[in-house]
Parts: structure tokens; sequence; C-alpha cells
């Protein structure tokens, strides 16, 4: 059973949208604990609340990542998903992880000290600091009857982070920030909203673009890249017009990615 937060110490709804930060029209639904914030707000689509609406819970019970993976999701760090109705073309929907991976790397920098060299972007929306993980990214399709939907669900490690050999992962307590979820949600969500004017359902791409690659991590850099069924290695060479990684062979060739896991290199293979 979901439980709605009333323990003494926590933020209410009314006073996480009475913050200045909080996004006008934009609403919330506050939980303590869910299975996850992306099913949580399809269920409250179903139920029939209209978007664009946020749901943060203190723990998820069964958080995902890409690829069905499990997203370890303790209280103490920021687990929220957006849903946004859309009217954009699946071409345009493509691009959205970029942008927002973007808003999370412009919510943390108003926060984050000394950060314009160690807070980076890892295609295609990882925010690293000094090079470790600070978040997670997952986009869902929702949608009604009545309307189609996408929702953003984003997951910030404020107080703890997992222990991943296979990639390194940190928390912003770990890099001198004492900020609680409560307290980053208003700065993420003015984030996102104002990434998403900018973007304009895909119509201004360009520009989120070139401010991802101004901030990425890597670009002309050795890199591989695990998909499916096969690894490439190369140079990254930049992101095409969709938003796709571009991968230059050693032979000179330009491969587009659409989705993948991007490791550095330190020489070229």
């Amino acid at each position: 059973m979901l439980r709605r937060v009333t323990e003494a110490g926590t933020s209410s709804t009314d006073e996480l949208k009475a913050d200045p930060l909080w996004p006008e029209g934009v609403g919330l639904v506050l939980l303590n604990e869910v299975d996850s914030t992306n099913a949580e707000a399809r269920r409250q689509e179903n139920l029939g609340l209209d978007g664009p609406f946020w749901v943060m819970a203190r723990r998820q019970l069964a958080g995902r990542a890409r690829r069905g993976r499990n997203w370890v999701s303790e209280a103490g760090n920021l687990y929220a998903s957006l849903l946004l109705p859309m009217t954009s073309e699946s071409s345009a929907i493509g691009t959205l992880p970029l942008v927002a991976a973007l808003a999370v790397h412009r919510a943390i920098e108003q926060v984050l000290p000394h950060h314009e060299q160690r807070l980076r972007l890892k295609w295609p929306n990882d925010v690293l600091i000094g090079g470790a993980k600070v978040n997670g990214i997952l986009l869902e399709a929702g949608g009604s009857m009545r309307q189609r939907s996408i929702i953003i669900g984003c997951g910030i490690n404020c107080a703890h982070h997992p222990d991943n050999p296979a990639y390194p992962a940190t928390d912003l307590l770990a890099e001198g920030v004492d900020i609680t979820p409560a307290q980053l949600l208003p700065r993420l969500a003015r984030q996102i909203n104002d990434c998403l004017v900018l973007w304009s359902e895909g119509r201004n791409f360009e520009t989120i673009r070139q401010l991802w690659l101004e901030r990425a991590q890597g670009v002309g850099m050795p890199i591989r890249v695990n998909m499916e069924t096969t690894t490439l290695t190369g140079r990254f060479a930049g992101l095409d017009s969709e938003g796709y990684l571009l991968l230059e062979r050693s032979n000179g060739e330009l491969s587009r990615i659409s989705a993948g896991d991007l490791f550095f290199q330190t020489r070229y293979e």
C-alpha cells in the first residue's frame, strides 16, 4: 500500500509548490513509499490526473533503470518522475534524454561548488562529478485514450550511492553538498521546465545539442560503446542532429549510435 508523506520533518506538497522556483501550472504527488515513481505517474494519469505533474517518493521499492536493470532506491536520495503531455513526433521525443540530462546538470551546478571542470555529461543522459555517476534517467511512454504522454524518471544521489565496480558512482553529500531531495526537487523541476521550453518540442534541438556538447565528457577522445549484440570502439566525434552519438572508426568511417553503454578509453583500439 502506498502511504503519503506525513512524518515530522518532511515537506508537504503545498510547501514544495510554494517554492519560488516551482514551475507554474505543474502538479505534484508526494509519497513516502512506492514501487517506482514512473509506475505511479502512469497510475495517476490513468486515474485522471492531468499532466504536467511530478511524482516524488522518499523511497522506491522496485526502482528501474535502463534495460530493465534495478535502481537501488533507499531513502535519502531524490526519486521523482515528470509526466508530460506530448504532441511531438517520435523522432523529436528521441532527443528528450539529452534534454533531461542537461536539466539535471543545470540543477546540480547551482549547488555544487567548483563545478566548472568536474561536472560533466556522459552520453546519453548521465551526469558525472569527477568522472563518477551521480544520477539516473529513465524515459517511458505514458498515455491514455485522451492524450499521449512521456514519463521522465529522474534519480539523483543526494546522500548515498551504490558500489558499482563497472562504473564509479558518487553522491552530492560526498562531493560537499548537503541537500535534501525536497530542497533539490524545485531546482530540478524549474530546470526541466526551462529546458523543455528551450527545446520547443524538438524544434530547437540544435540549441540543446550545443549546450549539451559544451558540458560533455570525452568529445574527441577514444571510447568504447557496448550495444546489445556488438561493441564498437573509436573516437567520440560528437552528436548528430537527432542526438545520436557519432563514433569515428579507425578507418575514418562515422557510425551513428542510438543506444548503448559508453566507456571512456585511455587509448584507441
